[in-house]
C-alpha cells in the first residue's frame, strides 16, 4: 500500500495545483449536508496553478505538547469542498504546498483524538498549528421519521433490506418499510399469517425469511406457538409460505450457517410456550427442514454468532458450542458472570469482533461488569471494562470504526434515573481494542429491549420501538431516531465513486474507486442486520481488509472460504483511520 505521509504529489510540488475533489462536510456538519454528495456544482475550482504559496505546521497532544505522528490533514475550501490531505510526519509536521494564496480551512483528526479544523488565511509560506484533545464529540440523535399508524407491540423485528431501506415487523402483517435516508415509509403488503416473536434474515436472493413465533401480535398470544415460515420478498411485495419447521418455536434462535442454511433451535410451545431443547435445520435450496442435535438446555432467543472456525456459538443456556459436520453440541468455558436470570429472557447481546472473539454485552445485576470476552481458542471467557450505568438488554450495534454503541436496555446500576418501566436513553461508545468506554449523548426517550435498532449505509444508527411496557401493550411512541456517531463529524469523509462488482466471490478481487482522500486505510464489509429484539439473526461477520492503494482506486484479495466470507448481504465501507465512507451494499452468494 502507497501512503502519502507528507506534502503533496510531485507534480504539485513542482509547481502543479492541488486537485478539486468532491463536496465533503458541509454546512453545519449535520448529515443532511453530507448527504448532498457534491457534484458537478459542488466542486470547486482548482487553485491557481502558478501558486507558490504553502501552509505548514505542527499536530501535537493538546495536554502534553507532544507531537502526533501520522494525523490526517486535510485542506478544504471555506464552504467545506475538500481539497487534499497530507499525513504528519514523525515530528508531526505537515506540509501543502504549490498553490494560490486564499482562505481555507485546514483540520486534523488522529485516532482516540478530537478533530480539530480551524479557518486560515494564506498569503505566502503560512504556518497553522493544530493542538489534539482527546476524543469527547458526543455524536447527535435526531428524530428522522415514525412508523405511523403502527406502534409495534412487544413482538418486533427490523431488517436492513438490500435496496437500503429498513422493514419494521412486528406480526408479518402490518410491516413498515422505512426509508432511512428520507423518511418516507410505506406498508408492505399482508401476509398470509401473523407471526410475532418470530426470528428473520435475509438470504442472499434478497428475500427475508421469517421462522416461527406466535399467531397473533398481541403480547399475551405467546402460548399460541408456531411452526410457521415464510418468505418476503421486497422487491415484489409478495408473501410466499414455505414448509413447516417439525416443531413449533416461539422466540426461536435462529443462526445463519457458512453455506447459508438456517440452525433454528429453542423456543416456546403450546400450551403453555414450555422452552425446547431441539434444533433443525432448513435448506433454502430443497425448502426441507432436517432435525439436528439439541442443545444441553431447553432455551429460548440464544445470543448467537458463527466462529472463525466454522462452530457456532450460542450464550443461553449454559454457553455452548454447535459442530456443524456432527451435528452435535457441546459445553464451552462458562461465562465469568453465571448468575444472568435464566431460564428468563438472556440478559446480554452477543457480537463477534473482527479478531474472532467474541463480546457479550449486558448483565443483569447490580454489582458486576456489563461485559464479557470469549476466546474461542481457549474456550475462555474474561471480564471487561464496564460503563458507569450497567444496563441488561440494551440495544448493542458494532459500528464500521471497531467501537461499539451501546443505548438504552433495563436499568441495574450506576449514575442515572430510569422511568417507571426501569428503562434509560443512555448511551456509551465501547472501544474494544482499548477495553474502555466513554458516554456519548443519550437517545430522546428512554427504550428497552423490543426496540429495533440497526446500523445504515450511510453510517448511522437507526432505532424505534421499545417504550414504556411492551410486554403488556403497543409503544408509547412511534418515532424513529437516528443516532449520528462521532466517526460523522472528523472533517472530509471518504468517498465510494464505484465498486468492480456488487456480488462478490470468495477468493477473487474487489476494486473500489474513491476520492476525498490520497489513501484508504482499510476496507470493511459488515454483516447487515436483521434483529428481533436484542437478538441479530443477520451475518455474523466484519473484516477489515488492507488494500494495495493506487490512483484513486483500492483493490483486496477477498477471502477465499464460505466460512471466513459466509453467504448474505453485506455493508462495504471505505475507511480512513476511523472515518467511513458511506457504505455500498453488496452480497456474497452461496
Amino acid at each position: 500500500m502507497r501512503y502519502l505521509w507528507m506534502g503533496l504529489v510531485a507534480a504539485i510540488g513542482c509547481g502543479g495545483s492541488l486537485p478539486a475533489r468532491d463536496a465533503g462536510e458541509g454546512g453545519d456538519g449535520s448529515i443532511d449536508d453530507r448527504m448532498d454528495g457534491g457534484g458537478p456544482d459542488a466542486r470547486s475550482p482548482a487553485p491557481d496553478a502558478a501558486g507558490a504559496s504553502a501552509l505548514s505546521g505542527l499536530v501535537t497532544e493538546q495536554e502534553s505538547g507532544a507531537p502526533i505522528q501520522g494525523a490526517r490533514v486535510t485542506l478544504t475550501t471555506p464552504a467545506g469542498v475538500y481539497l487534499d490531505e497530507v499525513r504528519s510526519d514523525p515530528a508531526g509536521r505537515y506540509r501543502f504546498e504549490g498553490f494560490a494564496d486564499g482562505d481555507y480551512r485546514v483540520g486534523a483528526s488522529s485516532l482516540g483524538r478530537e478533530f480539530r479544523e480551524e479557518e486560515v488565511t494564506v498569503d505566502g509560506d503560512t504556518e497553522r498549528s493544530l493542538a489534539l484533545g482527546v476524543e469527547r464529540h458526543l455524536g447527535r440523535w435526531s428524530i428522522i421519521g415514525d412508523t405511523e399508524p403502527e406502534r409495534p407491540a412487544g413482538t418486533p423485528s427490523a431488517t436492513l433490506l438490500p435496496d437500503g431501506r429498513l422493514m419494521f415487523c412486528h406480526d408479518t402483517q402490518d410491516a413498515v418499510l422505512f426509508d432511512p435516508r428520507s423518511g418516507v415509509k410505506s406498508m408492505a403488503a399482508f401476509s398470509p399469517s401473523s407471526q410475532g416473536c418470530h426470528m428473520q434474515t435475509v438470504l442472499s436472493d434478497g428475500t427475508v425469511i421469517f421462522v416461527g413465533g406466535q399467531a397473533r401480535e398481541e403480547p399475551a398470544a405467546f402460548t399460541e406457538a408456531v411452526r410457521t415460515v415464510k418468505r418476503y420478498d421486497p422487491a415484489t411485495d409478495r408473501w410466499e409460505v414455505l414448509p413447516e419447521m417439525n416443531e413449533e418455536r416461539w422466540y426461536p434462535t435462529l443462526v445463519r450457517l457458512p453455506d447459508e442454511r438456517l440452525l433454528a433451535c429453542g423456543g416456546g410451545q403450546r400450551p403453555d410456550a414450555s422452552r425446547t431443547a431441539t434444533c433443525e435445520i432448513f435448506d433454502p435450496a430443497t425448502r426441507a427442514w432436517v432435525r439436528t442435535g439439541s442443545m444441553a438446555l431447553p432455551t429460548e432467543y440464544s445470543p448467537s454468532a458463527l466462529l472463525l472456525d466454522g462452530d457456532i456459538l450460542t450464550t443461553w443456556w449454559p454457553p455452548q458450542r454447535f459442530d456443524l459436520e456432527s451435528g452435535t453440541w457441546r459445553a464451552t468455558g462458562e461465562m465469568v458472570q453465571r448468575d444472568r436470570g435464566f431460564p428468563d429472557h438472556s440478559d446480554h447481546t452477543l457480537i463477534l469482533l473482527e479478531d474472532g472473539t467474541a463480546l457479550a454485552v449486558g448483565y443483569e445485576g447490580a454489582v458486576g461488569s456489563m461485559t464479557e470476552l470469549y476466546d474461542p481458542v481457549a474456550e475462555t471467557w474474561e471480564l471487561r471494562a464496564s460503563p458507569e450505568v450497567i444496563r441488561s438488554q440494551a440495544e448493542v450495534v458494532l459500528l464500521p470504526d471497531g467501537r461499539v454503541l451501546v443505548a438504552g436496555g433495563t436499568y441495574e446500576s450506576g449514575p442515572a434515573t430510569p422511568n417507571a418501566f426501569g428503562e434509560v436513553p443512555n448511551a456509551d461508545l465501547y472501544d474494544p481494542a482499548r477495553d474502555r468506554w466513554r458516554s456519548v449523548a443519550p437517545m430522546a426517550m428512554a427504550r428497552e429491549y423490543h426496540a429495533m435498532t440497526l446500523l445504515v449505509p450511510d453510517g448511522r444508527v437507526v432505532v424505534t420501538s421499545g417504550t414504556g411496557d411492551q410486554a403488556r401493550g403497543p409503544a408509547l411512541d412511534a418515532s424513529v431516531e437516528a443516532f449520528e456517531p462521532p466517526y460523522l463529524f472528523r472533517g472530509p469523509r471518504p468517498v465510494i465513486e464505484d465498486v468492480s462488482t456488487t456480488t462478490l466471490a470468495r477468493g477473487g478481487p474487489l476494486e473500489v474507486r474513491f476520492s476525498q482522500t490520497r489513501a484508504p486505510t482499510s476496507l470493511v464489509l459488515m454483516g447487515t442486520g436483521a434483529v428481533t429484539h436484542w437478538v441479530d439473526a443477520g451475518v455474523s461477520r466484519v473484516l477489515r481488509l488492507r488494500p494495495e492503494v493506487e490512483a484513486g482506486s483500492a483493490r483486496v484479495t477477498l477471502p477465499a472460504t464460505a466460512v471466513e466470507l459466509p453467504a448474505g448481504y453485506y455493508l462495504l465501507f471505505v475507511m480512513v483511520d476511523d472515518i467511513p465512507s458511506e457504505g455500498r451494499i453488496v452480497r456474497v452468494q452461496r
